[in-house]
């Protein structure tokens, strides 16, 4: 953080802000939500070896850039071996 920002957060502090959390504010609104997230699920569970390319075909209307977001920070998946997995893997996992 830079001391700009810093001494920002004070004055807004000094001034009577009590919540530290970023305040509502309007914008473009998020594509991803939970129906997307499930889909991306179900593709990549009916084939795992699949690939970012491979996805955006799929859903052309999402850029790669988010369904990577989707697949690495809301699935928690990782590359493992040309294959997508999840990244707490069980004992079963392990062993297969």
């Amino acid at each position: 953080m830079t001391d700009g920002m810093a001494r920002k957060w004070v004055r807004q502090f000094n001034d009577g802000r009590i919540n530290v959390h970023d305040e509502a504010r309007s914008g473009r609104p998020s594509v991803v939500n939970d129906c997307l997230v499930a889909k991306v699920n179900e593709k990549i569970r009916e084939n795992r070896r699949f690939t970012i390319r491979m996805l955006s075909d799929e859903f052309p209307q999402i850029s790669k850039t988010v369904l990577h977001e989707i697949v690495t920070n809301r699935l928690t998946y990782r590359k493992f071996y040309s294959r997508w997995v999840p990244k707490m893997l069980t004992d079963v996992h392990r062993t297969k």
